[in-house]
């Protein structure tokens, strides 16, 4: 256990190294600076999107779902204010797995969303990549990330290339809304969930990717001079650079195509996680730490996932470890979930700090996403983190709402609300 622990430290990847308190003050002083409108790494991204308060009490939109691994497409109704997924299909996304060309993937979703889009009164597009929105509710792409790869995405304008893609299919015209998953897991957990006796609401996807969301003034956004209100923001705070990286770290991410790229995400996020593991185990062989059996079969590894890990962490073993090889697999894993906990909640403490909520009434956090949903590793090291630093020494209240296709609500929302 000394060896492995020593190893972690010594290749800066022990959690101890992402402070909760520095992290969280730099975290949000770079959002000042991104609302500010100079250039800097968390874009803070206006959505033009109105802060969630009544719902729709009526009406039905068609949903795309355009997510890091799934494209999900949706026809959801809200009848007295509560919303009814009524239909869904699943797809894998277009791009995740091969190349795709921007007018293909635009081709695709208008063939796949045209039974849905018949009967609706308005067209919700849940594009979960860094783009910049307008007031127009259409969003210009500035890249890809999660590496899915579209061929001439960026620049291009989603709702936009939809519309006149749903028209070659006959479809009468209808306005198509364009927003992030995260904004629109916000929007669906208060959908879901109401807006009574909370302190307002911020969004937390913690899936293939990592992202927040928060809701300001418009007063408070000094690149907007426009009007009064409070108004959703997209951090993309994947791109946050401010935790400590150690050498394994930095290795992943000169391997990968988009180096310097996104390397909060890529510390704290489903689609690295396993991956990063990986490095660190074959990392470790090279220092003797693992038994001969395990150093051979980590060096034939080429894909580990982050829901392999999540079972290896939970005493599902690859065959053959030793009892020593177990210890300190499940030492490195543990303190992989353990920083991107702790990044996690250093983003969110971050949003306490910028917004002011959570003194009286708790914030409610509106989270999704597979790594949230599904391991069971990561939301209890989350909680543990959030209630000692949040709730402890900053004072502040919050509770984490969820449920079942909080993305599909939130968007059908913004698309009936806008």
């Amino acid at each position: 256990m000394l060896k492995i622990a020593e190893f972690m430290i010594n290749s800066g990847m022990n959690a101890d190294a992402v402070s909760l308190y520095d992290c969280a003050a730099a975290f949000c002083e770079k959002a000042r600076t991104g609302l500010s409108g100079k250039q800097d790494e968390l874009p803070m991204i206006p959505t033009y999107l109105k802060a969630p308060g009544r719902m729709p009490q009526s009406g039905t939109a068609a949903v795309i779902d355009a997510g890091g691994t799934n494209l999900r497409l949706s026809s959801v109704s809200f009848k007295g204010g509560k919303p009814c997924i009524e239909s869904l299909k699943q797809l894998p996304m277009p791009g995740s797995e091969a190349p795709i060309a921007w007018e293909e993937f635009i081709s695709t979703l208008a063939q796949e969303l045209r039974p849905f889009a018949d009967a609706a009164d308005a067209i919700g597009f849940c594009f979960s990549y860094p783009a910049e929105a307008g007031s127009d509710l259409d969003s210009r792409v500035l890249g890809l990330t999660k590496q899915v790869k579209i061929e001439g995405a960026e620049g291009r304008f989603p709702g936009r290339d939809l519309a006149a893609a749903l028209r070659t299919l006959g479809c009468a015209e209808k306005k198509v809304v364009v927003l992030n998953d995260t904004p629109a897991v916000l929007l669906g957990g208060a959908a879901m969930h109401g807006t009574k006796d909370c302190d307002g609401y911020a969004g937390l996807i913690a899936g293939t990717g990592l992202n927040t969301c928060c809701v300001l003034d418009v007063s408070d956004i000094p690149k907007l001079s426009m009007g009064s209100g409070k108004m959703l923001v997209n951090l993309e705070s994947g791109s946050f650079s401010g935790f400590a990286r150690g050498s394994i770290d930095l290795a992943m991410d000169e391997d990968l195509p988009d180096t310097g790229y996104y390397v909060g995400e890529k510390m704290c996020s489903g689609r690295y996680l396993g991956m990063l593991c990986m490095y660190i185990m074959k990392a470790a062989t090279r220092e003797g730490i693992f038994s001969d059996y395990a150093s051979a079969v980590i060096e034939r590894m080429t894909e580990v996932t982050t829901p392999t890990i999540d079972k290896w962490g939970r005493g599902r073993f690859p065959k053959g470890f030793s009892a020593e090889d177990k210890v300190n697999l499940v030492y490195i894993i543990n303190e992989l979930f353990d920083r991107a906990a702790r990044c996690a909640a250093a983003e969110l403490c971050g949003i306490m700090l910028l917004t002011g909520q959570g003194r009286e009434k708790p914030l409610n956090i509106a989270a999704d996403g597979s790594l949230f949903n599904k391991s069971a590793l990561f939301v209890p090291e989350l909680t543990k983190h959030m209630d000692i630093f949040a709730g402890e020494i900053m004072e502040r209240r919050y509770r984490f709402v969820t449920g079942e296709n909080l993305t599909l609500l939130g968007t059908a929302a913004a698309a009936l609300m806008n």
